[in-house]
Parts: C-alpha cells; structure tokens; sequence
C-alpha cells in the first residue's frame, strides 16, 4: 500500500504540475481574456469574418471556465493527495480510494489535453482572421492615402480653374477697349498729332549713320516719347483698363500691382508681327494705341504699351533697347528690372490665358536675362531725361 502510495502521489504531482504550468502558459502567452489578444479597433471587416470572431471568442470564455472549473478539481485533489502522504491514513483508506483517485486524474488529464487542443484550433482561427484583418488594414491604408493624394490634387485643381475663370472674365472685359483704341485712330487727333509727329521725332532723334551706343540711345529715347505723346491723349483710357482689372484682382503692395499690370499686358491679345510679311506693323513704330487697336506689332510695339500701363500705374518705367531687342524697365523699391516685353508662341500668337493668369515680374525679369543678359542695356526713362546702361 506504501509503494502503490507513493506512485500515486507521483502521478498526482507531475499532473497537478502539468495543469499549473499549462494554464499559467496560457495566461502568460495571451495576457487578455480568453488568451486572446485584443482585437484592433476601427477596421471594416466583413459581418461572416465579426460573426465567426463573436464565436470563437464565446467559445474562448467556455473554455476559460472550465479551465478555472477544473484547476479549483485539481486543487482539490492535490488537498486529497497530501492527505495520503501519512502511512496511517493510507492504510485506513479503502482499498478501492486510491483507484478512483487514479481514474479521476487520468479523466482530468484527457480533458485538460482536450481543452489544449481546442485552445489550439481557436488560436489558429483567430491568427488567420488576424492576419486577414491586417492585410485588409494595409490595402486600406493604401487606398486612403491614393483618395487624400487625389482629393489634393482636386482640390488645387478646382482653385487654379476659380482663378482661371476669373483672369478669363476680366481678360473680355479689358479686351473691349479695342473698339475705343480703333475709334480713336478715326479722330483729327491722331492724324493731327500722332501719325505726322511720328515721322517728325525720328528724324529729330535719329539718323542712318548712328552706331552703337549712339543709336540705341537715341531709338530709346524715341520710343520713350511716343509713350509720353500717347498717354497725353489716352492715359483715361489706360486708366479705365487697369481699374476694370484690378478690381477683379486687387493688390496690396508694388509687388503685387506690377504683376497684375504685366497679367493686364499680356492678357491683351496682341500677335507678334513678323518682319516682311506683317508690314508696315513690323518695321513701323507703333504708339500704344495702335498696337491695343491692331493686335500686331513687334518688340518695340509691345515695350512702349506695356510702359505705358505701368506709367498709368504710378510705377516708374523705362524703354530698354539691348542689340536689336526693345524691353522695358520698372523700378520697385529704388532698383530696376528689366521685363521682357515680347512673349508669344513659336507662330507668333498670342499666349494662352494660363499663362497671363500666373505670370510673375519675376519670371519676366528671368526671360530677358536668359535672352539678352549677355549684352549691353541702354534704357530711358518715360517722363524723364535720365538715361543709363547696364552690362
């Protein structure tokens, strides 16, 4: 009865091990209820996925209980067990004691071996709706970083075409002062003072055998007053132009209102004339008014009107002639910057409104320095006597 004792109690011993360090494994490896992790928060599953997660997780908490059921069984025997250790309460027991406490264990073993096994297909179930949730996570992650992508590039899209619409919309308005510009070249006016007293300041101003420093000077100077002449008879006009505009674009500051002056230029449609088949508006300098009347002109042409638009903008401006080339100069915060006048499409038209509704001094000042940075400047001042040159 001792030796049948003592392998009991080893029984007993290494089975109540068994069942702690099992059950303490599974406490210790899931660490939330039911040895389940907790499930992430806030991902769209489909309902067959939440339905079957709701059953395994019902299924976890039945097994959780009868877990606990059966280590409080355990325990219970270990108590019995450590009753026999004593040789007068073995020998007193009944015979067929220690057999039923024998059968008892191996019944609580299977069962316990049994609970593993179905603690081992629930934590495979849920690993697979686990990963299945993960890669879900990362493809939605990916879609909703593509519609924040799009929504972006919408969203800048739709302001461009506000500010588009707008820069469209004042562009027809000023383009009606065409029809002034073309009834004013019917007035006694324009005969009177313009058409002759062009011819007039050129030969009073230049001549055939100027060279060099001499002649772009003076073809400056020239350009210069026709600017001033024009604006003696047409600065209302010019004056209504840019008030029309600014009030769809309004400014704050210098910088901001010579870039609305050179939008308000470029928005005109104006053609490029090519010299021997547009004539005479290719060799022929053209006032201001003509160029705003015709829509064609040259280097020159454009130069003297977009002068004076920022004269009648109260910015000092200048007419630049550089090689064969004729530009204007501004002046912003006491220093000057050279802007090229004579921007258009290789056929020679005009530039489309993307252009004019985004166009900056700044890129102006880069085109004439990309184009004729490498040459000497000479420039006068409209309204002025003052002159000067630059590398």
């Amino acid at each position: 009865m001792r030796i049948g004792s003592l392998r009991v109690l080893a029984v007993a011993a290494l089975l109540t091990a068994g069942v702690i360090l099992i059950t303490v494994g599974l406490l210790a490896t899931n660490g939330t209820r039911g040895g389940c992790p907790s499930t992430p928060t806030q991902v769209t599953v489909s309902s067959s996925d939440r339905e079957e997660i709701s059953k395994l997780r019902e299924e976890n908490e039945r097994l959780e209980e009868e877990i606990s059921r059966l280590r409080a069984e355990i325990n219970d025997l270990r108590a019995k067990v450590s009753s026999l250790r004593t040789e007068t309460v073995t020998r007193t027991m009944a015979p067929g004691g220690m057999s039923d406490l024998e059968s008892q264990v191996r019944n609580l073993s299977l069962r316990l071996r049994d609970l593993n096994e179905s603690y081992q297909d629930l934590k495979r179930k849920y690993e697979g709706l686990l990963l299945k949730y993960n890669e879900l996570k990362e493809e939605h992650d990916q879609l909703k970083k593509k519609y924040n992508d799009l929504l972006s590039r919408y969203e800048n899209l739709s302001k461009s075409m506000s500010v588009l619409k707008r820069y469209r919309s004042s562009a027809v308005r000023v383009r009606s002062y065409v029809k002034e510009a073309q009834e004013f070249l019917k007035t006694k006016i324009y005969q009177e003072e313009f058409y002759d007293w062009r011819f007039w300041v050129i030969s009073e101003n230049y001549n055939s055998q100027m060279r060099g420093e001499a002649a772009n000077r003076s073809i400056a100077r020239i350009f210069a007053l026709m600017v001033e002449r024009d604006l003696k008879y047409n600065h209302d006009l010019y004056r209504r132009m840019l008030d029309d505009w600014l009030s769809y674009h309004p400014v704050n500051d210098s910088v901001s209102l010579a870039n609305e002056v050179a939008r308000l230029f470029y928005s005109i449609d104006h053609k490029y004339a090519v010299p021997g088949k547009d004539e005479p508006n290719a060799e022929l300098p053209l006032f201001p008014i003509e160029l705003l009347a015709y829509g064609l002109g040259d280097c020159e042409d454009h130069a003297m009107l977009m002068a004076a638009l920022y004269k009648v903008a109260g910015i000092r401006v200048a007419i630049v002639v550089v090689k064969d080339h004729t530009d204007v100069a501004i002046n912003l915060n006491g220093s000057w910057m050279y802007l090229e006048s004579s921007l258009h499409k290789p056929n020679q038209e005009d530039l489309p409104s993307g252009f004019y509704s985004t166009v900056t001094i700044w890129e102006l000042q880069k085109e004439f320095r990309d184009r004729w940075g490498g040459y000497p400047a000479y420039f006068v001042e409209v309204g002025a006597e003052d002159s000067g040159s630059s590398p």
